[in-house]
């Protein structure tokens, strides 16, 4: 994979993550914003380490827009849970500890379902290996995320 966009493609999410507070519609078109580019960088790394025949090609990008589009949809609940967590940090109660965890384990089944839904329209566009390999590739750019998120959200005390 390309260090110098997988950089920026971390470099994204930490600013994703440290939107400012200033204002819930401003910080709202800083996450889509930041969101924008992070899914264009996304895009890009994929096509980068992915090598597709034309055929591929036509098949692969429809189905990745399709699931790409649910993953949002999924992606905008941890954004919530986020920053839910970041603004009830300091006072947190445990019933919204307990219901913060709850919600993310749902999305963590939500995302392994949806992964699991699509691999095999993946794999009717792509062989096998193909699409092993697109999920490593997936895999990895989730990592980059998960290990930015770790770096910018604080433990609860």
């Amino acid at each position: 994979m390309n260090k110098n966009r997988l950089i920026a493609f971390g470099a994204a999410i930490a600013a994703f993550l440290m939107a400012s507070a200033a204002g819930a519609q401003q910080e709202r078109d800083v996450i889509e914003m930041i969101r924008t580019q992070i899914n264009t960088d996304r895009q890009a790394v994929v096509a980068m380490n992915l090598t597709l025949s034309e055929t591929q090609s036509e098949g692969f990008w429809p189905v990745y827009r399709e699931y790409h589009g649910e993953r949002d949809e999924l992606m905008d609940t941890r954004v919530r849970l986020l920053t839910e967590f970041r603004d009830n940090y300091m006072g947190m109660t445990a019933e919204q500890a307990k219901q913060i965890l709850e919600d993310a384990l749902k999305l963590e089944e939500k995302l392994v379902k949806l992964k699991q839904k699509y691999r095999s329209k993946f794999e009717k566009v792509l062989a096998p290996r193909a699409t092993l390999r697109y999920y490593q590739i997936e895999n990895k750019l989730d990592t980059i995320i998960n290990f930015e998120l770790a770096s910018v959200v604080p433990l609860r005390q």
